[in-house]
């Protein structure tokens, strides 16, 4: 209700004169003047509640202040003071006394082009709405970094077996040192104490039971005692169960441990040992019956992985070679071949490698590493040579260092050759080194089997983990017609998806939005279903904020040309607290003063 002044004057002064009238007839006349003037006042405050008074204040106009998210009311104090003539005050995506709101950058933009210079105070902007400020000198004054990851690496598909390894940086409390756990099925499985004040690497390791979806976290307690924690989903696949011929040139305790350590290990495995010319002992563990005498293409794709030593290689006829060859090339299959210290020569395809001796000794023993290898490394009988690798090769086990090879592999086509100066692993087993033993042989096996059959679709990568709320891309090699996302409530959504410009139509790229945190799936046909972990939005907070600042920082690196300030009024309404609080306080005088 808008009154017009004169009216309330006029109103104003018959209250004031009406209460002065009435204080003047009591009888106790004792602080009369007291009492007229707290009438009066009151009237006044009345009058200012119903018209409240405007202020007229000048303003920077081409410099202004944004606060955003965790911004310091002390910092903005400290500025208000230093600024002159004072910069108007905006709040983005926070509330302050005082800051006008902006709903978006873009929109501001507009409304005020004559904004040359803004001052973001608090945890900064995020890189797609800096974008609008194009063409404003940006200065930041951030607030402090909480404590903790600020960026953590790990490989979301393990085999079980191996370790999950968390690998990252950790920005520490300035008061107190930091004890940082990985965390799996509520028990601290590792740890690392952190300095305070600094941003520090961390490396936590934990190798898992069973397979399945997991979801470990990394658990930190901050400078108010509170358990904080990320989450770090694993998804651990049951080791592939693969079909391995053996050819051996002769019954071995190499072949017979082999055998029965990969069976023991659910896969499925034959043995051929030659026992004299055309005669051969087999044994078939895990498959059905096979005639194993001659190597054929219909038997060779069968298998996975083929072992053999230089001596079978050489009594192997040319149409044997040939198929093998072509199993390779054509059906992804792997081979090793193990060569023995007499016969250290390249053979086309199968040993195309570089030999080089170290040793005048035809047998000796050292100690042999391999990737991802734990505990002390095992000493074996070598050859008196090392494989020195050439390009396209690489090392999987070897002596001091990769470029002293005793095992190396290399593409073929389709599939992977591999050469080993390992004649024997089998005292492994025999010392009850069981866990070495078996790791020596996955990493071989591992990287020689046929491949699988990839999964149809790729995760575009972030700058983050995938959260709720964020849209998530993917492009994917078959069509995503009946393509659809599984929240972890059993809600199914469609995906979104665009075909793309690709002339044959190869793949296509699609589009989830998750609106839960949790496992979700995205199915792409009946036979295809990919996990997918999403992370709560309120989660990886302090990596998050550290990107903002980076993209900040880079803006605000840019030079802009200097421009003349310029000044601006405007008219801003008295606060009505204070005069409330002033009514309140001589009403409450007259009150008071009655009872006396």
């Amino acid at each position: 209700m808008n009154l017009s002044l004169p009216f309330l004057l006029v109103f104003a002064g018959l209250l004031g004169a009406w209460f002065s009238w009435l204080a003047v007839r009591r009888p106790d006349r004792r602080r009369l003047i007291w009492r007229l003037l707290a009438t009066w006042g009151v009237v006044a405050c009345l009058v200012l509640l119903l018209a409240p008074p405007h202020l007229t204040r000048s303003y920077n106009a081409s410099e202004a202040i944004l606060l955003t998210e965790g911004y310091s009311p002390d910092t903005l104090r400290a500025l208000m003071k230093t600024l002159r003539p004072r910069p108007q005050v905006y709040g983005f995506e926070t509330k302050a006394n005082g800051a006008e709101a902006v709903p978006d950058l873009t929109s501001f933009r507009q409304a005020h082009p004559a904004v040359k210079t803004l001052h973001v105070l608090g945890n900064g902007l995020p890189a797609e709405e800096i974008v609008a400020l194009s063409g404003v000198r940006l200065v930041p004054h951030f607030s402090p970094l909480p404590a903790g990851v600020l960026a953590a690496s790990w490989s979301p598909e393990i085999t079980l077996g191996e370790e999950v390894l968390v690998q990252g940086t950790f920005h520490g409390t300035a008061t107190q040192p930091v004890n940082l756990f990985l965390q799996a099925a509520g028990q601290p499985r590792d740890s690392v104490e952190l300095r305070k004040g600094v941003d520090q690497p961390f490396a936590l390791r934990f190798r898992p039971k069973a397979a399945g979806q997991f979801v470990y976290n990394l658990r930190w307690k901050d400078a108010d005692d509170s358990v904080q924690q990320e989450d770090v989903p694993v998804v651990v696949q049951a080791p592939r169960r693969l079909s391995v011929l053996l050819l051996s040139s002769a019954p071995s305790f190499e072949g017979k441990f082999l055998k029965n350590a990969l069976a023991q290990q659910g896969h499925s495995v034959a043995l051929r040992s030659q026992m004299s010319k055309d005669i051969y002992a087999t044994e078939l563990v895990n498959l059905p019956a096979l005639t194993l005498n001659r190597l054929t293409p219909s038997l060779l794709q069968k298998f996975d992985v083929v072992l053999l030593d230089d001596v079978t290689l050489q009594r192997l006829s040319g149409g044997e070679k040939q198929a093998l060859q072509q199993a390779v090339r054509q059906q992804g299959l792997g081979v090793l071949t193990s060569v023995s210290p007499q016969t250290t020569k390249a053979v086309p395809f199968f040993t195309e490698a570089v030999f080089r001796t170290i040793s005048e000794k035809q047998a000796r023993n050292g100690a042999v590493r391999w990737a991802k290898q734990t505990g002390t490394s095992p000493v074996l009988p070598l050859s008196n040579a090392v494989l020195q690798p050439k390009e396209g090769q690489q090392a999987l086990a070897w002596e001091q260092k990769p470029t002293q090879a005793l095992v190396v592999h290399y593409r073929k086509g389709l599939g992977q050759v591999g050469i080993s100066l390992v004649p024997e692993t089998f005292p492994l087993a025999l010392e009850g080194k069981e866990t070495l033993y078996q790791q020596y042989w996955a990493t071989i096996l591992t990287a020689l089997a046929k491949p699988e059959e990839a999964v149809p679709v790729t995760f575009a990568s972030t700058d983050r983990p995938f959260q709720e709320h964020q849209p998530v891309t993917f492009v994917s090699s078959v069509p995503l017609t009946n393509a659809s996302f599984t929240s972890g409530n059993a809600k199914v959504q469609p995906a979104i998806y665009r075909q793309t410009d690709a002339p044959d139509n190869s793949y296509a790229t699609g589009m989830i939005w998750p609106q839960s945190s949790g496992w979700q799936t995205l199915t792409l046909n009946k036979k295809t279903r990919v996990p997918v972990y999403i992370h709560a939005s309120a989660g990886w907070t302090t990596q998050k904020l550290q990107t903002q600042r980076q993209a900040l920082l880079r803006a605000a690196s840019q030079v802009h040309p200097s421009s003349k300030a310029l000044g601006l009024k405007r008219e801003e309404p008295v606060s009505l607290w204070l005069i409330g609080s002033v009514l309140v306080s001589l009403l409450g005088f007259l009150w008071l003063e009655e009872k006396l």
